[in-house]
């Protein structure tokens, strides 16, 4: 859900968000006009939909755009929305359904144990060797092993010799009170921060106490302590990962992740990846289809 000066709304911006903001009587007649115009369950990106003729259906993509998307791209990314990639601004649509759901996927869940133990429970194996503070200064240290997957900052690889790519990172402020109905609340408008999680309320939890963290988006310098996290996806700046990718050429590195392939994964899709790529390495070696 979002925030907006107050108001909690179901975000994306559905036909749910439509009755809340406009009332019943008139977000019957605006529903009716977004499902001739897209058709029912449709998921419209809010630029597409600002390209409306309709004045009824653009007054709809305005609100979204001021309320919703604007200032919390701002936050989040430090550039307008029209400054970077459409397919992380695709990530925010108008749903013409009654889904309240940010995903729809089929199955979601947490782990059970949490992702500590997860983790903890996939490095526990006899051919894992875990290295902790050692870095990977220079490509020439890759020399000497048949097959590196990395997932770390492509840049950095190369001691950012054309330049840093750009980053946002996050400063994640925890609270402990409680605080709020659902377990993330984005805040799209005024406030610093860009959204508030509640862990209990994804965990499912039963206690008097609880722990939420607020996020505040900041530029990432490479300073020590910052983590990048999201890449800042326009083509300058993908051009800019090419020039990098292009100097691992005939080597025998694999990029995988966010920060080596500088691309925007959710985590169904990276392990997704991550296990393609394990088939092939796997094929390679033996010989055999999987």
């Amino acid at each position: 859900v979002g925030n907006v000066y107050g108001k909690i709304i179901p975000i994306p911006f559905n036909l749910n968000t439509l009755n809340l903001v406009y009332g019943e009587e008139k977000g019957n007649i605006l529903k009716e006009k977004l499902e001739d115009a897209y058709g029912v369950g449709s998921r419209i990106s809010i630029l597409d939909l600002r390209k409306s003729k309709d004045p009824d259906i653009k007054a709809i993509a305005d609100y979204v755009y001021e309320n919703i998307f604007l200032k919390y791209t701002m936050k989040q990314w430090g550039q307008t929305p029209e400054e970077i990639a459409p397919s992380v601004s695709g990530r925010v649509p108008v749903l013409i359904s009654y889904d309240n759901r940010y995903f729809q996927d089929k199955y979601q869940g947490m782990p059970l144990d949490g992702y500590t133990k997860l983790f903890e429970n996939l490095l526990n194996h006899e051919n894992i060797t875990i290295k902790l503070n050692t870095k990977i200064t220079c490509i020439e240290d890759m020399k000497e092993a048949k097959n590196i997957i990395y997932t770390g900052p492509i840049d950095e690889l190369f001691g950012c010799k054309y330049g840093r790519l750009p980053y946002r990172s996050l400063n994640f402020v925890f609270e402990k009170e409680s605080y709020q109905s659902h377990g993330v609340v984005n805040y799209t408008v005024s406030e610093d921060y860009t959204r508030i999680t509640e862990f209990k309320k994804l965990t499912g939890q039963k206690d008097d106490s609880t722990t939420i963290v607020k996020e505040y988006p900041i530029p990432y310098t490479g300073g020590e302590g910052e983590i990048p996290y999201y890449s800042i996806m326009n083509e300058e700046n993908l051009a800019l990962y090419e020039k990098y990718k292009e100097l691992l050429k005939d080597r025998n590195i694999h990029l995988l992740g966010r920060l080596a392939e500088y691309k925007y994964y959710n985590m169904d899709g990276i392990t997704l990846k991550a296990l393609e790529l394990a088939d092939e390495l796997v094929k390679q070696e033996v010989g055999i289809n999987l």
